[in-house]
């Protein structure tokens, strides 16, 4: 990504640093690096003044290398003299701040505890507790707070390149669903369908694709897998599959693969979760709350036999609607445009009384993005429920 990109992002950040009346943020790579990627585009320990110049002392196997590549920091360091996988942030950002003595009455660490908009998964945060020990012995006459509110807030919308990339990982995983869904047949391995899609995401640039396997047959409950399964492709196996290109922007979309014969009940839940969709999309328009985009999705149901689960999420960004759990602290929160989010409802028996463990999961999803009109789709593949022999 270009200047342009990262002058975009730089200010996002800076205007929410001043709300809150941060004069530096400090963000660490060790348990999830999206923050730090999100301001440098590489990996590393970032201080980012609200004015002035930032700093990133440089992680993993070549940093020693790296400190001469152009990068979007121009104040590099290597966290460790002969570019070790060993680094020790917590000390060596303690020596840059006891070294460079900011003028900073207000400091954050983003991932210091949890929040529904950033890495919506980890409740407590991410950081690690002796990082965050050493780099407090630095600051000791210093206000230090949370920092997830900032990049929360700043990453929440798309910049037109993000929503590029985004688009270019959907087609991968796009390509991976096709290659399962040519792969998945009665009396082939599972393990071989599986094999197909993970194969179809292996391109250059990405990560190590995912697919989150979840093998069983309907009305029983069934394991998520992210690991090759066992067993053959038998008559009546329903497996849902949520397909991950290995992007770092969280990308998925899920897609369900039936082997023999459709059930009418599997029609009528897959039928459901496509209009659930749909409303959803429909609904996802600025300045709408999520309980009434949530209300939307949940209402094409009434009259029906059964309900609908709102499952929406944006991989480590927020909110995250899933199963059985909904954060009640958002759902009167205005929605922004150029917000992304996963979205695959699913349908499951009044008589049940909850999701259980993806027991009639035929849910099929796609990545939206929040325009005036409406959320706009990501991806480009037909929503059908096929039947596989």
């Amino acid at each position: 990504m270009d200047l342009d990109e990262r002058n975009w992002r730089w200010a996002r950040v800076r205007n929410e640093m001043r709300k809150r009346d941060i004069d530096l943020l400090i963000a660490l790579p060790e348990s999830n690096s999206t923050d730090v990627h999100y301001l440098a585009n590489e990996q590393g320990a970032v201080l980012f003044p609200l004015a002035g110049e930032p700093s990133i002392l440089l992680g993993g196997e070549d940093s020693n290398l790296a400190v001469d590549r152009q990068g979007w920091i121009e104040d590099r360091e290597s966290a460790t003299p002969s570019g070790s996988t060993k680094v020790p942030y917590g000390a060596v950002v303690a020596a840059k701040l006891r070294a460079i003595r900011p003028n900073a009455a207000r400091v954050a660490i983003a991932g210091l505890d949890g929040n529904d908009y950033s890495h919506v998964r980890n409740a407590d945060g991410y950081v690690l507790y002796s990082t965050v020990t050493r780099i407090l012995a630095a600051l000791t006459e210093t206000d230090v707070v949370d920092g997830a509110p900032v990049l929360a807030a700043a990453r929440h919308v798309k910049s037109e390149a993000e929503l590029e990339d985004l688009r270019a990982g959907i087609e991968v995983a796009e390509a991976g669903a096709r290659a399962i869904g040519a792969a998945f047949r009665i009396g082939a391995e599972q393990a071989e369908a599986y094999r197909a899609g993970m194969t179809a995401m292996m391109r250059p640039g990405l990560g190590i694709p995912s697919v989150a396997w979840c093998p069983g047959t309907w009305g029983n409950p069934r394991p998520r897998l992210v690991a090759v399964p066992t067993g053959q492709v038998q008559d009546g196996l329903c497996v849902a599959a949520e397909i991950m290109p290995g992007h770092r922007g969280m990308v998925q979309v899920a897609e369900p693969f039936i082997a023999g014969d459709v059930l009418a009940e599997q029609r009528d839940a897959f039928d459901l979760n496509i209009a659930a969709f749909e409303a959803c999309r429909a609904a996802l328009v600025p300045g709408a709350t999520w309980r009434e985009v949530r209300a939307a999705a949940t209402g094409v149901a009434a009259g029906t036999n059964s309900e609908i689960c709102f499952l929406l999420h944006s991989g480590y960004d927020g909110p995250l609607f899933i199963p059985n759990d909904t954060p009640e602290t958002v759902l009167d929160d205005p929605i922004e445009a150029g917000a992304v989010f996963i979205c695959k409802p699913t349908a499951f028996p009044k008589s049940a009384g909850r999701v259980v463990a993806r027991s009639y999961d035929v849910s099929w999803g796609d990545m939206l993005v929040v325009r005036a009109g409406g959320a706009e789709r990501l991806g480009t593949r037909p929503q059908q429920l096929l039947s596989y022999q």
